[in-house]
């Protein structure tokens, strides 16, 4: 869809929003406003009006009545949000915003989007969750967010809340889906919930919650290898306790532990295979045509993922007399995985053990003074501390498509290598906002933050291996950094309904390492985003439509992506260069009559590499040098849509004065990505729209209600990556995700 179209798409839904709230404003007596949001976006609770920074606050109920538990979904409901289709770790959801996201598939680096649960920063993607389960609320942040945020976040930030327990109340929920995908062999998700509160006295209460859900295997492999789960099955644990003996103290202490084995999504198929091929024997002979449809693959090694990911933390708030409030989150976090992958994903063994176990785990810790609202100067300060530790274990084996070697060795190429890396990072910092009026206001802040790491790494040929694969040797290297990242907002309500705003940050992705098989990849340097942004905010026709708008433009120094490295002749992380990303977000939530809420988003990303020197050529590149490195300076950043849009509508109406019926529609559209920097014509999604929908009925009092739900109700079929084969350059395979099948289920729920 072109600039034209969207603009003409979005005035045309804006102004109906409008027309219709205009048009009934007196047809009820009734109150039917939008209620209020509030979000902790600058770690204050405030209305979502009032916050000079683009935000989209989704709420428990609205990732419920879409059915949408796995974070890869958030995209269809947040339009800035995208997946990325590098994964940091298999486990992890790596987020771009903006378009902007972590460009490598290194776990040694910081996520550019980083995920806050409860108030504790995960230094890794693969920290995070799994399932949703037992939410409050989800704030997607735009732009730098690590002033206040602890940890780098140089894109943006996912903020989850989770539900605390609620004091002398017994409450509970029980929760089962079954869906049906229209994939091969129509396989059946299901999962189950339940979430049961007890209070303790009259001071105390404690939450658990539970969570199973099963993904079926989205494609089909036709080959027997021994050892390998194709669908996928996750554990979801969780406790809270909360304590308030008085008005001025309360503590909170939650403990959680998640476990997942199995591919589920997380398998390819061939997209294009030559005639002159490694792989077109053997797609031959098992009757596998690759074509942009192709659900059918032929792994012939061992292929599964098993990891875990769990912790606890305690956080405590004190109010003073004064009514300043000190808070202090103390966190513990793991990351256990334990991978094994068939790396040229054929029954040829050409690359057949590309195996990880690894371990990630965190320490953090954050005091956090914060003065009471309505003076003329308000402001709070912090100290922050993070201890994180990776140790790994990576090897890769395989015979080249030849014949096994003779013994003792077992494979023609192999290496194990073996590697830590210790990160910690200590920050001091401070936000204020001047009240100069009721109406105009300035809000100003800094973070210093020192970073300090060490890794180290031995690398050695695996099995008897006839020849060297990749680079042996040892490696230790140290660095520190140190940095002043700040954020500068003014604001103005020009009516008491109606915020301006401009803001100004400067952001920071900290150093790391490549932390992989080349001993000799080179030391990643910071990453520095500049923001500036502008917005108006406003809340018409006595609350029933809200509109918000926002323009950003972002440069992102020493961009830290995937790209090829000369010294080391390898693929590796580096600092690509400089990249540009600007755009503009509307976000709009309108109730025109009683009982229907109509949402609309709409993202315009244009972000592109202004400098990239050493990109990797892909096969047959004209103006490929001679190194196999190609400039892609003014390219489109990989997997970021110049168009995103979101459109929903929700109704629901008595039906017999106890019962209620309920509807509910979306549409998502994509404009057209190229998942590679190089812009490869053969790795390009075409734009798509998706529509979600579900039907049902239940109490009037929310105690049971069962629904009828349909997921890419089209079946509207799009990959979610699309590569060029390690080991074929010439040959390409795609991944599809859980959204890219039709899927038709049956949700039923209960709470007392």
């Amino acid at each position: 869809m072109n600039l034209g179209k969207q603009l003409l798409c979005a005035s045309v839904c804006v102004t109906a929003l409008a027309w219709s709230c205009a048009a009934n404003a007196q047809d009820s007596a009734r109150d039917i406003q939008i209620e209020e949001v509030v979000v902790t976006a600058q770690k204050r609770s405030e209305n979502l009006q009032n916050v000079p920074m683009s935000v989209t606050a989704i709420s428990a109920a609205e990732v419920e009545s879409r059915h949408i538990y796995d974070p890869a979904q958030l995209q269809f409901i947040a339009p800035s949000l995208q997946l990325k289709s590098f994964n940091a770790a298999v486990g992890a959801t790596n987020f771009s915003v903006r378009g902007v996201g972590t460009l490598s598939f290194a776990n040694s680096i910081d996520a550019s989007v980083t995920t806050v649960i409860d108030g504790v920063v995960m230094g890794r993607p693969e920290m995070g969750v799994m399932n949703f389960l037992d939410l409050q609320q989800i704030e997607v942040l735009n732009g730098p967010q690590g002033m206040l945020f602890g940890k780098n976040a140089s894109a943006g930030l996912v903020n989850i809340t989770t539900k605390r327990p609620v004091l002398g109340v017994y409450e509970g929920l029980a929760r089962a889906e079954a869906a049906q995908i229209n994939s091969p062999e129509s396989p059946i998700q299901y999962l189950t919930q339940g979430v049961l509160n007890l209070p303790l006295g009259e001071d105390a209460a404690i939450r658990l919650s539970a969570s199973f859900t099963h993904t079926p295997a989205l494609l089909k492999n036709l080959v027997n290898a021994p050892g390998s789960k194709w669908d996928q099955d996750q554990y979801n644990l969780k406790a809270k306790f909360y304590w308030a003996p008085n008005e001025k103290l309360n503590v909170f202490v939650a403990g959680d532990f998640a476990k997942s084995e199995g591919i589920g999504a997380g398998s390819a198929a061939d997209r294009r295979v030559l005639p002159t091929s490694f792989f077109a024997p053997e797609n031959t002979q098992l009757g596998i045509v690759p074509s942009p449809e192709n659900a059918f693959s032929s792994y012939g090694a061992k292929t599964n993922v098993l990891f875990k990911v769990g912790g606890a933390q305690a956080n405590v708030d004190y109010q003073f007399d004064n009514g300043f409030i000190l808070t202090n989150i103390l966190a513990y976090r793991f990351f256990k995985a334990q991978n094994t992958f068939d790396s040229d994903k054929h029954r040829i063994n050409i690359l057949d053990l590309n195996s990880q176990r690894a371990k990630n785990t965190q320490v953090t810790n954050e005091l956090r003074l914060t003065s009471p609202t309505g003076g003329r100067f308000e402001y709070q300060v912090g100290l922050y501390y993070y201890q994180g530790d990776i140790d790994m274990r990576a090897m890769a084996a395989g015979n080249n498509g030849l014949p096994a070697p003779a013994p003792p060795a077992t494979s023609r190429v192999g290496i194990v290598s073996d590697g830590a890396l210790a990160s910690t990072s200590y920050a001091v910092f401070g936000q204020g906002t001047v009240n100069f009026t009721d109406d105009l206001r300035l809000v100003l802040g800094a973070r210093y933050t020192r970073d300090e790491l060490s890794v180290s790494t031995v690398n050695s040929l695996l099995g008897g291996a006839l020849a060297p694969f990749g680079a042996v040797g040892v490696r230790n290297q140290a660095l520190d950094q140190e940095n002043i990242s700040w954020r500068f907002s003014g604001q103005y309500d020009v009516t008491d309904d109606i915020m301006t705003y401009v803001t100004a940050a400067r952001g920071y992705k900290g150093p790391g390492f490549n932390l992989s098989i080349d001993v000799n990849a080179p030391q990643i340097a910071p990453e520095y985003p500049m923001l500036y942004e502008a917005g108006i905010k406003s809340t018409l026709f006595d609350r029933r439509l809200i509109l918000n708008l926002s323009a950003y433009w972002e440069s992102f120094e020493d961009f830290q992506a995937q790209a090829f490295d000369v010294p080391s002749n390898g693929y590796v992380l580096l600092n690509a260069g400089e990249l540009i990303s600007r755009g503009a977000e509307l976000q709009a939530t309108a109730i025109p009559i009683e009982n229907l809420t109509l949402n609309l988003g709409v993202s315009y990303v244009d972000a592109y590499f202004k400098t990239f020197m050493a990109d990797r050529c892909y096969a047959d590149q004209p103006g490929c040098r001679v190194n196999g490195t190609v400039d892609s300076s003014g390219n489109r950043l990989p997997n970021a849509p110049k168009w995103t849009t979101t459109l929903s509508a929700a109704y629901k109406r008595d039906l017999t004065g106890e019962i209620e019926g309920f509807a509910q529609g979306s549409l998502y559209h994509r404009s057209g990505i190229n998942f590679n920097s190089n812009g490869d014509p053969r790795t390009v999604q075409a734009a798509y729209t998706v529509f979600d929908g579900s039907v049902g009925f239940g109490d009037i009092g929310g105690r049971w209600k069962a629904s009828l739900f349909c997921r890419n109700c089209f079946d509207e079929r799009y990959v979610t990556f699309i590569n060029a084969s390690s080991q074929s350059r010439r040959d390409y395979y795609h991944m599809f995700g859980l959204n890219s099948f039709r899927t038709i289920g049956l949700s039923l729920e209960g709470r007392f």
